[in-house]
């Protein structure tokens, strides 16, 4: 495991020196020294994407193109596009989630403009184009169809989150379409160009995309399940934001399956109630009376455990234990 983190501490440094180089080159593409340049674009879109993050989708496509016996240094056009395209989703989720806060800090609508945020949004996702565009290999053509379906799903994903908010009959199967199409879709995605950029056969891609998909609804539930019990200087944002926003969550929609009768119906009243005072608390506190948060732990270890399943006997040792290793690192992280 040790060697493991090293690893990841390696290509997390190439990760964010290809990103930071790719930015600079960008800024410095176009001369405008007639013309004022757009800085009420670019102030905004450098703040975003200096902002950290934990890389996971990049890293899991870098993994992915190691494990199918790939030159990861090929492949990190593809990671930093795959990390521009991320930030991309982060802008935009943020104006409708009506966020203040995004890793600690405030959020590009907040700060400047919900116009503001669009442009950037949109910058960052011709940006990750040309990023991926770079990508040196015989597989360009699938490349780019495989990114463009991962920026359609993911789309498509918020837009059903977004859409579940104003229905009243969802379900956890509801959510789980959902969340393949919002979360799991686009770590499938740079998993699969990963293997993709290694030259893997159909099989093995095949193999990829089902570890990374079942990653992604693990990586999802968890994420919920952060809302309610992260630390919230870790987490980056306020804690029970999702209770707030009244979005029907794994947590949420669980406490409705597991209850019944007037208690279902007092937790949807109190859920969407625009009485804010000790909300929070008191949704947590149900939470834990009906036993969900135990149920999204299970969940999560069951989808992780799924995830290792797919890759028995179908890469070599070594292969496996890097992306199972992955997997342990997410299962485990605290926020």
């Amino acid at each position: 495991m040790d060697n493991f983190k090293e690893l990841i501490s390696d290509y997390t440094k190439k990760i964010n020196r290809s990103l930071s180089n790719f930015l600079e080159s960008q800024a410095n593409s176009v001369n405008y020294s007639d013309n004022k340049s757009p800085d009420s674009l670019f102030v905004p879109l450098n703040y975003i994407m200096s902002g950290g993050g934990k890389r996971i989708r990049p890293l899991l496509l870098l993994l992915s193109c190691d494990a199918c016996g790939g030159n990861v240094d090929l492949a990190l056009d593809a990671a930093v596009a795959i990390e521009i395209l991320h930030n991309f989703t982060l802008v935009h989720d943020d104006i409708m989630d009506n966020a203040l806060t995004r890793r600690g800090k405030e959020t590009i609508h907040t700060r400047w403009s919900v116009n503001t945020a669009i442009l950037v949004g949109d910058e960052l996702i011709g940006l990750s184009y040309r990023s991926i565009l770079n990508t040196k290999t015989n597989k360009i053509s699938q490349i780019i169809k495989t990114f463009t379906d991962g920026v359609i799903e993911v789309c498509e994903g918020q837009a059903l989150d977004n859409q579940f908010e104003k229905d009243d009959k969802i379900s956890l199967n509801d959510y789980f379409f959902m969340i393949q199409k919002k979360t799991a879709e686009l770590l499938s995605s740079a998993a699969v160009i990963g293997a993709l950029i290694a030259n893997a056969s159909d099989k093995i891609i095949d193999v990829i995309r089902s570890y990374s998909k079942n990653l992604g609804l693990a990586f999802q539930i968890q994420d919920d399940l952060f809302d309610v019990i992260a630390n919230e200087s870790q987490f980056g944002k306020k804690i029970g934001g999702d209770i707030i926003e009244k979005k029907k969550t794994y947590l949420f929609l669980k406490s409705l399956e597991k209850s019944s009768g007037d208690n279902k119906e007092n937790i949807i009243k109190m859920y969407f109630s625009e009485k804010n005072e000790n909300k929070i608390e008191n949704i947590i506190k149900i939470y834990k009376q009906l036993g969900v948060i135990e149920d999204a732990k299970n969940d999560i270890n069951l989808y992780t455990r799924k995830a290792g399943d797919s890759l028995s006997n179908k890469l070599d040792y070594d292969a496996i234990s890097k992306l199972l290793c992955f997997a342990d690192l997410l299962l485990n992280r605290g926020y």
